[in-house]
């Protein structure tokens, strides 16, 4: 158990001096001075091994606490998370959810024809959709296709059981969409409202999950379909 030990910390330091190395190669001498100290003092004092293995792995945790804290130093906000010291030198990425414009002529046209019970502002198949007007508005919109859109997140029972109770009246397929059944339904028995109803030609609706793109569409739902 002791040389399973001693080979899991010297594996660890070796494994984290090589990723390191690329941006603080004075880190990864570190690394691997102050590891063999801590493997070398508990073979030497075995009375106080526990005491040198806990400083040993607790150096060992602080270069992953590091990495793992460069997004928020960087204030990093990408759709796909990413973590490191490159991060440091190009100021994190701004492309993650909540980044993209609104279309403000959309939101009030929502408001203004939306009814009291309505639980969610509209449906969309993504979360990069709909981030930014939840962000905008505080109010709820339901992603029936996850992250991306490519989830079945919702069946399409349980979605026109919330169109029939007038929880959903809107649904907005984007370039995220894939073809799913709740898509197929909606196209099929929704009613295509028009872009310029809700400013859907304004170029302040280009961007990263904007409405009124050109292969974008607003459809209002129907409870009788």
């Amino acid at each position: 158990m002791r040389y399973l030990l001693f080979m899991g910390l010297g594996t660890t330091a070796c494994l984290q001096s090589y990723y390191v190395w690329a941006y603080y190669p004075w880190l990864s001498l570190v690394i691997l001075i102050l590891t063999a100290v801590t493997l070398v003092m508990m073979t030497l004092i075995p009375a106080k091994e526990r005491l040198f293995l806990t400083l040993g792995v607790g150096f060992l945790c602080l270069a992953p606490g590091f990495y793992a804290l460069t997004p928020t130093i960087s204030g990093e906000s990408a759709a796909v998370p990413t973590t490191g010291p490159s991060l440091l030198s190009r100021g994190g990425a701004a492309t993650g959810l909540g980044t993209g414009t609104v279309n403000t002529q959309l939101i009030k046209y929502l408001k203004q024809h939306n009814g009291k019970s309505t639980t969610y502002l509209f449906a969309t198949t993504d979360s990069n959709t709909a981030a930014p007007y939840i962000i905008k508005t505080g109010q709820a919109v339901m992603t029936i296709g996850g992250h991306n859109g490519t989830d079945n997140a919702i069946s399409l029972k349980k979605f026109k059981q919330l169109v029939k109770d007038g929880k959903v009246k809107y649904f907005y397929i984007s370039s995220h969409t894939n073809n799913n059944a709740i898509v197929k339904w909606v196209k099929k028995y929704g009613t295509k409202v028009s872009a310029s109803a809700y400013g859907g030609t304004s170029s302040q609706t280009k961007g990263v999950g904007a409405m009124g793109s050109t292969n974008a569409t607003l459809y209002r739902l129907s409870a009788s379909k």
